[in-house]
């Protein structure tokens, strides 16, 4: 019997969240393309966790726990990604920029009214081809 996400499934839905990110934004819906933005690198993030799973061992309690987080920081860090997610911030002022932008996410933006200058800036931050956080994310998952 197979539960759960696979990588797989993480990667389309990261892909799906985006695509329906740019979708809201230009149907003039910023508080929700906001929202999925940053839910797409969520799910980006644990697309490169699920990388240290195991199908043939039990895996650490603490760490599945922590990986149901919504704190992009703290997925970063479990993915592994830190020390490289430093060194393309070096790299990469602009990539730098756009993870400053990101990080700020939170699930509890759900509530919040977006407006369309802060979502564009959110949407643009996550996808740029070049310098985005969720290509980035592609090259780790």
């Amino acid at each position: 019997m197979s539960f759960g996400l696979k990588r797989t499934d993480l990667h389309r839905l990261a892909e799906a969240k985006y695509d329906d990110a740019l979708l809201l934004l230009s149907h003039r819906r910023p508080s929700n393309a906001h929202y999925l933005a940053g839910y797409a690198v969520e799910i980006g993030l644990k697309a490169c966790i699920a990388l240290q799973f195991s199908a043939h061992a039990i895996p650490d309690r603490r760490f599945v726990t922590a990986v149901y987080t919504h704190s992009l920081k703290d997925l970063v860090n479990l993915a592994g990604l830190t020390a490289e997610m430093r060194r393309q911030q070096n790299a990469d002022v602009h990539f730098a920029a756009n993870w400053s932008v990101v990080v700020q996410w939170s699930e509890e933006s759900r509530y919040q009214m977006i407006d369309e200058l802060t979502a564009a800036g959110m949407v643009d931050a996550v996808g740029n081809p070049d310098h985005g956080v969720l290509p980035w994310l592609k090259l780790h998952w």
